[in-house]
């Protein structure tokens, strides 16, 4: 998603609300934990590997703002489930994207 902070951000969807204003006015919403980017590495780290660490609380995130899906899987090897690498091998664009940071 778009965020201040340089580079890609990442978050989880939890939930998508729509609000209505009393205007007739709507949003779309998305209930998400961020990923925050993690300095630990696997025994195994391979270049750009990049680990992203869950966020327990929970964020408000404007449906505008969403750019595309990503895909992270949960580094098993650490016994902690909120630790998760990006797979960057997803299709091209991402692999370019990701390979900037």
């Amino acid at each position: 998603f778009n965020s201040d902070s340089p580079g890609m951000s990442f978050a989880r969807i939890c939930a998508l609300l729509r609000c209505t204003l009393e205007s007739k006015r709507q949003f779309d919403v998305a209930l998400v934990h961020e990923f925050r980017q993690n300095r630990w590495k696997p025994k195994t780290a391979w270049a750009g590997c990049q680990v992203h660490e869950e966020a327990k609380e929970y964020s408000l995130l404007l449906m505008d703002y969403v750019i595309r899906g990503a895909l992270l899987t949960q580094a098993s090897e650490t016994g902690k489930g909120h630790l998760h690498f990006l797979v960057d091998t997803v299709d091209s664009d991402m692999f370019l994207r990701a390979d900037q940071y």
